[in-house]
């Protein structure tokens, strides 16, 4: 009898003091629930000046190359003294990629990058949207009229 004592003196502890920690626990209040970060999306109006910068891009790369997007092989203009879809020095591309977030190239990992269509077209979007120069592409720029595209994408 003395052993079922202890038990149940035990239990009523526990249960005590599990019910005293779960009314700590809503000592502060209620916690508020849990949501998930979602970066917001664009605008309908974004969206179209995104589409139409894109365009442009890829515009610019047919014209330069031939052909827009990723490609199996290198891609070389000029004897070689221009690479990839968007026809760039290498030192051009060493030197605004630095200008750009102070990344460091090689030539060897410049050669590599210019190659790579996504890489190339994003610092062709820097060149051309944030700094506008798109004199780097003298015949195409004027050929394409990106100066006006540009100057019209800015009006939206």
């Amino acid at each position: 009898m003395v052993v079922t004592g202890l038990r149940a003196a035990a239990l009523t502890f526990l249960v005590a003091a599990s019910l005293g920690v779960a009314g700590c626990a809503n000592l502060f209040g209620p916690k508020p629930p849990q949501v998930a970060a979602v970066a917001p999306g664009l605008t309908p109006r974004e969206q179209e000046i995104a589409d139409r910068k894109e365009h442009i891009l890829q515009q610019l790369a047919t014209c330069e190359s031939g052909s827009w997007g990723p490609s199996e092989r290198p891609i070389y203009g000029s004897r070689g003294a221009y690479h990839g879809r968007f026809q760039f020095t290498l030192r051009t591309f060493i030197t605004y990629t630095s200008r750009r977030d102070g990344t460091q190239l090689t030539t060897k990992e410049a050669a590599e990058y210019v190659q790579n269509y996504d890489k190339a077209a994003s610092l062709a979007w820097y060149m051309i949207y944030d700094l506008q120069e798109s004199w780097h592409w003298p015949r195409c720029s004027r050929k394409l009229g990106i100066p006006a595209q540009v100057n019209l994408i800015k009006q939206l």
